[in-house]
């Protein structure tokens, strides 16, 4: 099995995806790897935390190929990663509630991690065309009672398999029992 690289999303840390770790663990799954970026004010831009990320696996991951699981923001992070930056052959992207069409919250910031996940936002249209034009092997999770990524719907790529899960709200979905069987069964679909 290649192994797992985990990226949390916007305010959040590892705690946010351990539960899937634990989940993958049961099942016989124990190869992960842990981007932790600061993500507490969006003082850069998803381009600088995206670049960070490649550093970070060029030091870290000794594997050729991986799989990447993000969660909310880190799903456009690691969209981004494929898009600019990209070392390594990325085998399958999982996006939990990710802000795919962006988020109206996100102006309520004018901070540069936030204004890129913004609705047409410059980088959200690029990450679009470069994410149908490559055919990602991409899996995406998303719930219309997100009020995070407002609305819900906005976490709905238009490429990939999507999987709706009727959890009440953004932090549950991560931990959601559909979510994690959804995850466990695509990892293994050819």
């Amino acid at each position: 099995m290649d192994p797992i690289l985990f990226i949390h999303g916007f305010g959040s840390n590892d705690k946010q995806y351990q539960p899937i770790i634990r989940y993958l663990e049961q099942k016989g799954i124990e190869n992960f790897y842990e981007f932790i970026y600061d993500s507490s004010v969006g003082l850069h831009p998803i381009k600088t935390i995206a670049k960070e990320l490649s550093e970070y696996i060029s030091e870290n991951v000794k594997e050729e190929n991986i799989n990447i699981i993000g969660i909310s923001q880190g799903g456009i992070i690691a969209l981004t990663y494929l898009k600019f930056y990209k070392n390594k052959n990325i085998k399958k992207l999982f996006t939990l509630c990710s802000p795919h069409k962006g988020s109206r919250l996100a102006k309520l910031l004018n901070l540069p991690g936030v204004i890129d996940l913004r609705p047409n936002s410059q980088l959200l249209k690029e990450l679009e065309t470069f994410a149908q034009s490559e055919k990602i092997d991409m899996y995406s999770v998303y719930t219309p009672f997100d009020l995070m990524i407002f609305p819900g719907w906005n976490g709905r790529p238009k490429y990939g398999k999507k999987k709706i899960i009727l959890a009440p709200a953004h932090p549950v979905a991560f931990f959601w029992p559909a979510t994690k069987k959804f995850i466990y069964k695509n990892l293994f679909e050819k």
